[in-house]
């Protein structure tokens, strides 16, 4: 639904910017950076206590606020709103201040359609088409967040996935040069199958995490989703021994009606 809010002000701006309503689009730009904050803010950020004064629209219940948590949390501290920068005049200004101007219906933002419409159109069509598919890429991950939760996945990991589909490429090497400093071995993976019965998922694993004894390990779930939430360590010591217990469950799965999806 939150996805679709946006999508309708998309729709609602392309079409005021074919036909001329310059000043109806800039008096928009606050709406959707505003509404994909405050999803984010309240499905990851904001304490279980404190959503009903989130929902009821109560002050304070800002924008700015909320957006600074989100871009401490979700974006890494990376995000400009409140950024400075200078104007090709010289001006300095923050992205924010713009937004709030803008949805303000300020002389500003009067005197900053006059400009638009006065200028050449080859000149900012093309930045406003940059501006729609920035907001296109909110709808992008909302969609995407609303799968993986209906896949089953954990709040912690649905965040982690938002996080990373905002990091920029400096930040990825930021944290790859991270991970080189305290690099972590990983989990060796010796051999899985995966069976599936109704609408119930089962994963025989048999790995090594690193500095440990072989491990045998099953999880049972409604989604075919592997996590420590559904695990069970049925056994762990030497290798041939976890390997023979997978290969002993398998046959049992098998005679209980657990049909095999993929190859062993």
């Amino acid at each position: 639904m939150d996805e679709a809010c946006i999508v309708e002000l998309i729709q609602s701006v392309i079409d005021d910017v074919n036909k001329g309503r310059v000043f109806a689009y800039l008096t928009r730009w606050r709406d959707p950076e505003e509404l994909y904050t405050r999803v984010l803010y309240a499905m990851f950020v904001a304490p279980a206590d404190h959503l009903p004064h989130v929902f009821s629209g109560d002050m304070p219940n800002g924008f700015a606020a909320m957006w600074k948590k989100v871009n401490e949390i979700v974006l890494e501290g990376n995000a400009t709103l409140f950024k400075e920068q200078v104007g090709l005049n010289g001006e300095v200004f923050t992205p924010m201040d713009t937004l709030n101007q803008n949805a303000h219906n300020s002389f500003s933002t009067m005197l900053t359609t006059i400009s638009v419409v006065r200028s050449n159109a080859q000149e900012w069509q093309p930045r406003i088409k940059k501006h729609v598919e920035h907001w296109q890429k909110y709808v992008e991950y909302l969609n995407h967040i609303e799968q993986l939760f209906r896949a089953g996945r954990r709040k912690e990991d649905v965040l982690q996935a938002i996080i990373n589909m905002h990091r920029s490429i400096k930040r990825w090497e930021e944290v790859a040069r991270e991970q080189a400093k305290n690099a972590v071995p990983p989990v060796k993976l010796l051999k899985a199958m995966f069976l599936s019965k109704g609408s119930r998922w089962r994963s025989l694993v048999v790995d090594r995490p690193p500095g440990k004894e072989v491990r045998f390990r099953v999880h049972l779930d409604e989604q075919r989703h592997a996590s420590t939430e559904n695990m069970i360590i049925m056994r762990a010591g030497e290798e041939s021994e976890m390997l023979a217990a997978l290969d002993s469950d398998y046959q049992a799965a098998l005679k209980e009606g657990w049909q095999l999806e993929g190859g062993p």
